[in-house]
């Protein structure tokens, strides 16, 4: 059995990396547009999601683990 490079998403992972690795995740980043009162995807694809959670007063907690649930990832 070989092991697979195991990529973690954190406060760390830049926005692109989690949209163009689980495309799946959109669905929840979306859900996030009305919070942060922009597109996400549009205004902050290069921020890491600890900038963005920052920047628009949103639970970075909660913002990872939908992700992480949405890959299939715990914490």
């Amino acid at each position: 059995m070989h092991s697979e490079e195991k990529i973690i998403i954190s406060a760390e992972t830049i926005l692109l990396d989690v949209v163009s690795r689980w495309p799946a995740t959109e669905a929840v980043i979306k859900k996030y547009d009305e919070k942060a009162g922009v597109c996400l995807c549009c205004s902050c694809l290069f921020d890491t999601i600890g900038d963005i959670t920052a920047r628009f007063a949103m639970d970075e907690d909660a913002f990872l683990s939908e992700l992480q649930k949405v890959i299939g990832q715990k914490r």
